[in-house]
């Protein structure tokens, strides 16, 4: 019992936690980066209460921030492309894997969106 025990921890310090915690961290960077997109279209959608300085368009303000955010969240993406690249693995399971890094960040915006309320 003790080997197994023993070949478990191994197995999970070697390989389980250093890609649990590769993906959390990428869920975490595509989070925020989303929600910096879903604020700057907030702001460049609606007239919000908040004056930015006083001098600065709310649309023009909006779309800034919603192309920082595009540009972490390509930066996240390029980041976990090259990562997955260097793995010896099949170029399909790579072209599925960033398929589905797109469609989960349109759809989290998606949602922040539909979170913010009226």
């Amino acid at each position: 019992m003790q080997d197994i025990r023993s070949r478990w921890l191994t197995f999970y310090v070697d390989y389980v936690g250093p890609a649990t915690k590769e993906m959390f961290g990428y869920v975490e960077k595509m989070i925020i980066a989303t929600l910096i997109i879903s604020a700057g279209a907030h702001v460049s959608s609606d007239e919000p209460a908040i004056v930015l300085f006083g001098y600065l368009r709310h649309g023009l303000v909006g779309r800034g921030v919603e192309l920082f955010g595009i540009v972490l969240l390509l930066l996240n993406f390029l980041d976990g492309f090259y990562k997955l690249a260097k793995l010896n693995w099949h170029a399909a399971y790579q072209i599925l894997m960033s398929l589905f890094y797109i469609a989960l960040s349109v759809r989290l915006v998606q949602l922040i969106l539909a979170f913010r309320g009226e």
